[in-house]
């Protein structure tokens, strides 16, 4: 489906206090909570900070003169303006502990509800250039350890511009924050793909290494995101275990990452955070990057663009790419009808319409357009142009209640009478 860096999901929303201010975005009442700072947070924070996250990947000036344009030590954190076009200007903020320039002033609570809601401490919306949609699913307890970490890091006075958005994009952004009220477990201790699951989202590889800004989606890690940093502009690699894509095993993964090919990995690619990551853990990413469904889609940063008929793009290696139907399993024509109807996402306010011809199945997002779901079984179908192949439950009875998208965690539609 089209939507933000995963986008933009948020987990486990309930009833919420709305602002008075219609204006301003969905969030619940700051807390007074405060974290108790431990040796086992303070490392873990650090690690997920400096690494996992990549904190200050964005939010440090960069040494574009070493290998990966590592964060300048003396000025981690300290905020630098990301993009300034005309009027329009993106900046990722100091979140150091100076009081006047950064974040010394804010309490506990401020902090984790600008990482996981995506709510600033003044109470406006973050730009989605934060990934609090991703940071969602951070567990209560990895939250709490990157605020007692942010906490630790050396005061730097560095005072930035504000940012600056055309009002049209200010008011959208406003619309997308989800506040979080439930506990949020991390995953199940020792199981490696679990944890590779969870990484891979807190990470946020599906928002840079999949395509959601084209015409035609052409999957989840199917490459194909152009991406434009203070460091460098690059297109975003298939990672899917596709011929197209990445077909290491998990120890050339792991080395790969580890020393960002050699160092012929573009800066774009935040391997200098990623680089310090456990062997366990950049295997258990590896494991699960495994999960998705395998996609054919040539892509390159080196050479002359050249159209691409999956991504709708141009791209280095497109004309590579061709469109290919897959097989389809017959279907009868009550088979198809019992799924047709609306369903609905409430947490990504995304409706989808299903529809038949009598021989074929459809489907189409709000806005956009109709694709061909090619049925591998009378539930289970291949979405060519959505993120992932989709799978319909049934109730009791024999009635289809919802569709789930087969990505590495599963997300319900619900049918609508």
């Amino acid at each position: 489906m089209v939507r933000q860096s995963i986008a933009c999901i948020v987990l486990a929303i309930s009833a919420v206090a709305v602002a008075a201010d219609s204006t301003l975005p969905r969030q619940r009442p700051l807390t007074d909570r405060v974290f108790e700072v431990t040796a086992g947070r303070m490392q873990r924070g650090r690690y997920l900070a400096e690494h996992v996250l990549q904190c200050f990947i964005c939010h440090s000036e960069r040494d574009a003169a070493q290998p990966g344009a590592p964060p300048i030590v003396a000025r981690k954190g300290a905020g630098v303006v990301l993009s300034r076009k005309g009027d329009r200007v993106i900046v990722a903020p100091n979140i150091t502990p100076d009081r006047e320039t950064g974040a010394g002033s804010w309490t506990d609570d401020m902090l984790a509800r600008s990482i996981r809601e995506g709510i600033g401490h003044d109470g406006r919306a973050l730009h989605p250039q934060m990934w609090y949609g991703s940071f969602a699913y951070l567990s209560d307890e990895d939250l709490a350890s990157v605020v007692v970490y942010l906490r630790s890091i050396p005061a730097v006075r560095n005072a930035l511009p504000k940012m600056q958005l055309p009002e049209e994009e200010r008011a959208e952004i406003s619309s997308s924050p989800r506040p979080i009220t439930a506990p949020v477990p991390g995953p199940t201790p020792g199981d490696a793909l679990a944890r590779g699951k969870y990484l891979v989202t807190v990470a946020d590889c599906s928002g840079c290494h999949t395509s959601w800004h084209s015409s035609r989606n052409p999957g989840l890690f199917g490459g194909g995101n152009l991406i434009e940093w203070p460091v460098g502009t690059a297109w975003s690699t298939n990672i899917t275990r596709d011929a197209s894509g990445l077909q290491y095993p998990a120890d050339v993964f792991v080395a790969v990452v580890r020393t960002g090919k050699g160092g012929s990995l573009s800066p774009v690619m935040p391997w200098a955070a990623f680089r310090g990551m456990t062997d366990e853990d950049l295997s258990a990413v590896h494991l699960a990057l495994g999960e998705a469904q395998a996609v054919r889609h040539y892509v390159g940063n080196h050479g002359e663009a050249e159209h691409c008929a999956v991504c709708g793009q141009s791209h280095p290696f497109g004309k590579l790419n061709r469109l290919e139907t897959p097989a389809a399993m017959p279907l009868a024509r009550e088979q198809l009808d019992r799924l047709v109807g609306r369903y609905r996402h409430s947490t990504w306010d995304l409706t989808v319409d299903i529809r038949t011809d009598g021989r074929r199945l459809y489907g189409v997002e709000e806005g956009g357009i109709e694709i061909e779901l090619i049925a591998q079984s009378p539930v289970r179908f291949l979405a060519p142009g959505w993120p992932a192949p989709l799978e319909f439950e049934l109730d009791a009875e024999g009635r289809v209640v919802r569709f789930v998208t087969l990505e590495l965690d599963r997300e319900a539609f619900e049918r609508l009478p």
